[in-house]
């Protein structure tokens, strides 16, 4: 009997300990076999245990077939398990389908867990569809975890969108989180504008947390290396800011 075959049929058998049928699950998924498709889902839709459920999802982003979306968009909008459906969400943006944004933006919106939230946004990034850029922006307005605003920036990180420059400013100069603030500064540093340039330089002197501060150092470095400019210091990087191409 193949390992797959010894592996499905470990998961099929509900009468063995539901934390290694949950394990059984994911290594599963790594294998990458088609045939796995179908009793994945099986039981990501009707085992009675939450973490067998919650290990389907995730082990359907593993085993990175398209097929999967629809069943993942599911279990995302209904699995009573929150972990599962952060675990469905996480799955959709390893499938990379441009046909599961909207359930991710409703997820984005609606969903009342914050690591929730979190991950669908970063699920939004991994498809890369940049029209979703303005909806992370407004959801990260309305956010009252740091963790949460600071992951969603790692998001507009990877969409690497001007359209998120106001918000990272305003996050960087305002933010009461200081993960939040450094997380902006490396954003800036990334998604090149004069506006965000002028911001770092602020954060870089005035900034209370020496980890930020660096940050906004390391990211006006990024900038002037990029700009051909030689460093040396933040005024002499402001002094050729009018003279230098942005995007």
């Amino acid at each position: 009997m193949k390992k797959i075959d010894k592996l499905l049929e470990f998961l099929n058998d509900t009468s063995n300990d539901p934390w290694k049928r949950g394990e059984v699950a994911t290594e599963i998924g790594d294998l990458g076999d088609s045939k796995a498709l179908a009793p994945l889902i099986k039981h990501l839709h009707n085992d009675e245990h939450d973490f067998v459920r919650r290990d389907c999802a995730e082990a359907l982003g593993l085993l990175e077939d398209d097929r999967a979306v629809d069943d993942l968009i599911k279990a995302m909008k209904e699995d009573s398990f929150r972990y599962t459906r952060n675990e469905a969400a996480e799955a959709l943006g390893k499938l990379e389908d441009t046909k599961a944004i909207p359930a991710l933006l409703d997820f984005l919106h609606n969903e009342t867990w914050e690591f929730g939230r979190a991950s669908a946004a970063l699920s939004l990034a991994e498809i890369g569809d940049k029209s979703v850029v303005t909806e992370i922006v407004d959801q990260i307005k309305k956010e009252d975890q740091f963790f949460v605003r600071r992951d969603m920036l790692k998001a507009l990180l990877k969409l690497k969108d001007p359209r998120s420059t106001s918000l990272t400013i305003d996050l960087l100069l305002n933010d009461e989180n200081w993960e939040v603030r450094l997380q902006a500064a490396t954003n800036l540093g990334w998604i090149q504008t004069k506006m965000g340039t002028k911001a770092l330089v602020q954060g870089l002197k005035r900034d209370p947390h020496m980890f930020v501060r660096k940050e906004c150092e390391n990211s006006l470095i990024h900038i002037a290396g990029d700009h051909r400019i030689k460093w040396t210091t933040a005024e002499a990087l402001l002094a050729n800011l009018e003279e230098m191409e942005f995007d």
